[in-house]
């Protein structure tokens, strides 16, 4: 029992570490824009990684970051983005021109 005890011990010594490495805050949340006829844009911030999603009123789905096009225009997009850390969830709203 004191083997497997000391094994755990040893090995929550070493990959603690490298768990806390990994661990961070998002410098900034996405933000979501009006672009061009139909469009809106997606900034992500600079070295992280989001993926988002955007449903606009006429149940319209897309997926991506940067410029995303196809939408009803005149109708309303929500944007949701999922990160790899702090704050892990953002959405948003706007109206599409």
């Amino acid at each position: 029992m004191n083997k497997i005890a000391l094994r755990t011990a040893v090995a929550s010594a070493v990959i603690a570490p490298v768990m806390l490495v990994g661990a961070g805050t998002a410098t900034a949340a996405p933000t979501v824009t009006a672009g061009g006829k139909g469009e809106i844009n997606i900034a992500v911030p600079a070295g992280e990684s989001w993926n988002c999603f955007a449903l606009d009123s006429n149940f319209g789905f897309k997926a991506g970051v940067g410029k995303i096009g196809g939408f009803a225009s005149g109708s309303n997009v929500t944007v949701f983005c999922f990160g790899s850390v702090a704050p892990f969830f953002f959405t948003g709203s706007v109206k599409v021109t």
